[in-house]
C-alpha cells in the first residue's frame, strides 16, 4: 500500500550545509509496487474490448440513423406527390369556377 507522504532522496552533504531533500517521481524509488506485466496486458484487453463495444454502438447508431434518414426522404416525396396532386385537383376546380364566371359575365 503506498503511503500518502512524498519520497524524498538526499543530495550531496557538506559539514557546512544540511542536505537538501529532493522529490523523486519514481514509483520504484519510494517503494511503491509496480504493476505487472500481466496486469497491462489485461489492461489492454479490457480496452481493446471497451473500443470494441464503443464501434459496436457506433455501427448501429449510424445504422439507425441512416435508417431514419431513408424514412423521412420517402415521407417527403410521398408528401410531395401528395401535395402535387391537390394542387392540381384545385386548379382544376378553380378552373372551372373561372369558367362559371366568363360564362356569367359573358350573359350580363
Amino acid at each position: 500500500m503506498p503511503n500518502n507522504q512524498p519520497c524524498f532522496r538526499t543530495a550531496g552533504t557538506s559539514k557546512r550545509k544540511q542536505p537538501e531533500q529532493i522529490p523523486e517521481d519514481s514509483p520504484a524509488q519510494c517503494g511503491e509496487k509496480r504493476q505487472r506485466s500481466d496486469d497491462n496486458a489485461s489492461g489492454r484487453a479490457a480496452m481493446t474490448n471497451l473500443q470494441g463495444q464503443l464501434v459496436e454502438i457506433l455501427d448501429r447508431s449510424s445504422q439507425m440513423v441512416a435508417a431514419q434518414l431513408e424514412a423521412q426522404n420517402i415521407n417527403s416525396r410521398l408528401d410531395r406527390e401528395q401535395r402535387k396532386d391537390q394542387v392540381g385537383s384545385l386548379l382544376g376546380v378553380l378552373g372551372k369556377v373561372a369558367d362559371a364566371l366568363y360564362r356569367i359575365a359573358d350573359k350580363l
